[in-house]
């Protein structure tokens, strides 16, 4: 079953994350960079310093080293935990575009790496505006359909992942009101952060 649109702020959508299953194939959008930010700065902060999940990290409007500054500024070890294969972050363009692999068989990559080393799974957050970057909007939609709600199909084949398409909401607001009900239908999970100003002052 589809859930519904969930909007909030930061910590409110940062709780939904945390509850998502792994297997997911979810929505987030978000206002401004720094929103942003800060969902992702204390999800990663959280799960790498319990040794939870292996982190995939597409970024599109943030260079790779903003990136790991932005974490160093919330005292997180990145160079460990890239050294170990904890976390991987990898422009968005370059990930989808610049690389004869695909994200989801990357993804399978990293969940079986999880398991391995009996992390509770892997989560990936991925920025699809490297898709307007390199001008192919109407691929994104059919990518994005042609993802499952559930990764790997059934429930014992589930990929020990969970994942989450973020959209700017600039971005998001280039599609019709169709293409919104088609994107909102084909993720299993729909947050929307609301806030106007984030609460942690994270440097860029």
């Amino acid at each position: 079953m589809v859930k519904p649109v969930i909007d909030g702020s930061a910590d409110s959508i940062l709780r939904e994350l945390e509850l998502a299953d792994y297997g997911e194939h979810n929505l987030l959008i978000y206002p401004h960079l720094s929103a942003l930010k800060e969902i992702y700065s204390r999800y990663f902060k959280d799960r790498l310093e319990t040794n939870k999940e292996i982190i995939l990290f597409l970024s599109t409007y943030q260079s790779v080293d903003s990136v790991r500054r932005t974490l160093r500024s919330i005292d997180l070890d990145v160079t460990r935990y890239e050294e170990e294969g904890s976390i991987v972050i990898v422009d968005s363009v370059r990930g989808y575009f610049g690389s004869e692999s695909d994200v989801l068989s990357f993804v399978k990559v990293l969940s079986k790496r999880g398991q391995n080393q009996g992390r509770r799974g892997s989560c990936v957050i991925a920025d699809m505006g490297s898709f307007y970057l390199v001008r192919k909007e109407r691929e994104l939609l059919k990518y994005e359909v042609s993802v499952p709600l559930k990764l790997g199909g059934s429930d014992d084949s589930l990929i020990k992942c969970k994942g989450f398409c973020t959209y700017h909401q600039k971005d998001f607001n280039r599609f019709d009101e169709n293409e919104k009900q088609l994107l909102f239908e084909h993720h299993y999970r729909n947050l929307i952060i609301t806030e106007e100003r984030s609460k942690l002052t994270i440097n860029h």
